[in-house]
């Protein structure tokens, strides 16, 4: 079992995952992990970061906004027979209760008699019987247990719930001041949602920070283009458009084609079901398939049973072993570019098609503005990307991007100094098993417009390893 992937794993942080014994057998197979405000923020959240952090700083925190994303707030398993009745309830806030299911959804006094409600882990069913003063009485459509911290969904029935609310902006602020790198934006339907999000983390001085849209409902994927073009990456929640996408006759393979076009890395997103063992991502004829459709990132969603996170995570690192590199085939086409990035697309797309042509065994480059990785990354070469880079920021975007190995170098290297420690980060990736003569493609280009200046220019560089 390899450690370095091609295609990224992101892993949802629950209270399992955060063990500090758990969490350092898995964390050399997973680039980013996920924090979501749906487990609110609470010192269990900064603890999982710190564990994190402590075991290696050099991994991306991806914080996902609440939003729609409706929760139990039960942190007992809640037993339930079917045929039987329940009595749930709202709360904000964490409860020690399992006779009663609380859920985060202010209005479900609101809810119609007879609406289904779905748990989506549990893989269990309510439906609203009536409505009294203080709780909501619901017939039990299956025999199992409610997981805590359980997705709540209200199938084809569409609630009323606002996009970007007070209290949303108040939890971004708190988590700004405690080590996240990026933010996933739940439930996304137009742009002008994703404009509404960038433009309040511009006010907020954080106008670096990536924001990934969720494509997980109908109206986003009508907006699939536009949302595309604005936000920094897409997630698609395949399970909850996967419907839509048939009525609309859109294949997965057509929609991923799509988005990879603006040399985005694209992220799947399978709903987790512990207690029946559904969980797409762990079957290999899912991994095969997407991985043969381009496919960037494998997002495993929040993991609760105390075995899971090692089985899961160790078997989806070795089926990406299987078939990360055995992608379709598909014609090189030159990139889309405006005439100021002709010169450096066509460095960045000639360096790709030397390895098409040469037994290159790795490219080598330095990038300020990520632009360089994120290019060779849309063409998906076959051969690692080793990326340098000075800046913070970008480093931890170069943890999304496919085949990208990522290093950070301090202000001070130059050119120069860092052909003197590509050599030992070489090995260090081949783990050794390189020969002296292998070929090391060395790529430069100026990622910067005309008005922006810049020490680098344009070149290819083809090396045996022995002459670097």
């Amino acid at each position: 079992m390899n450690n370095f992937h091609f295609s990224k794993i992101i892993a949802g942080v629950g209270p399992t995952l955060a063990k500090e014994t758990v969490l350092s057998k898995v964390i050399n197979f997973v680039d980013v992990f996920r924090i979501s405000l749906s487990w609110w923020f609470d010192d269990n959240n900064k603890k999982y970061i710190d564990t994190i952090m402590k075991l290696d700083n050099s991994k991306t925190i991806m914080l996902e906004t609440k939003w729609t994303d409706i929760r139990v707030k039960n942190v007992l398993e809640v037993s339930v027979r079917k045929g039987g009745t329940i009595t749930m309830d709202y709360s904000e806030y964490a409860q020690e209760n399992d006779k009663r299911v609380f859920i985060d959804y202010p209005y479900i006094k609101d809810l119609p008699n007879w609406t289904k409600i779905y748990f989506q882990q549990s893989d269990i069913s309510l439906k609203i019987k009536s409505t009294k003063d203080e709780f909501v009485v619901c017939e039990v459509l299956q025999w199992w247990k409610i997981l805590q911290y359980d997705r709540v969904d209200f199938g084809n029935h569409e609630i009323d719930f606002p996009f970007f609310t007070e209290k949303d902006k108040k939890d971004i602020l708190r988590w700004l001041e405690y080590w996240v790198h990026m933010l996933a934006t739940s439930n996304i339907k137009t742009v002008d949602d994703v404009i509404q999000v960038k433009d309040f983390m511009t006010e907020q001085n954080a106008s670096q920070m990536k924001v990934i849209a969720k494509i997980e409902n109908a109206q986003a994927l009508n907006n699939i283009k536009a949302i595309n073009e604005i936000s920094d990456w897409i997630i698609i929640v395949y399970d909850k458009i996967s419907s839509f996408m048939t009525k609309k006759k859109i294949t997965l393979e057509s929609l991923i084609k799509d988005i990879r076009s603006s040399w985005k890395p694209v992220v799947i997103n399978f709903i987790d079901n512990f207690w029946t063992n559904k969980y797409p991502l762990t079957d290999e004829a899912y991994i095969k398939k997407l991985c043969y459709r381009w496919v960037d990132w494998f997002m495993l969603d929040i993991m609760l049973k105390e075995e899971d996170p090692l089985n899961i995570i160790t078997k989806m690192s070795d089926m990406l072993d299987k078939y990360e590199l055995r992608i379709q085939p598909k014609e090189t086409e030159r990139f889309d570019h405006d005439d100021e990035a002709m010169i450096r697309d066509y460095i960045i797309f000639n360096a790709y098609r030397v390895t098409q042509e040469v037994e290159v065994r790795a490219i080598v480059c330095f990038t300020e503005n990520w632009y360089t990785s994120a290019r060779l990354s849309a063409l998906n070469p076959k051969v690692p990307v080793i990326t340098f880079t000075k800046l913070d920021e970008t480093y931890r975007y170069l943890n999304m991007i496919w085949g990208s190995r990522w290093y950070k170098i301090s202000q001070s290297f130059n050119y120069e100094n860092l052909k003197r420690i590509w050599k030992e980060m070489i090995r260090i990736i081949f783990k050794w098993n390189i020969s002296l003569d292998d070929k090391i493609l060395i790529v430069q280009a100026n990622e910067y417009q005309k008005d922006h200046k810049s020490d680098m220019i344009n070149w290819v560089e083809l090396y045996k390893f022995k002459n670097i």
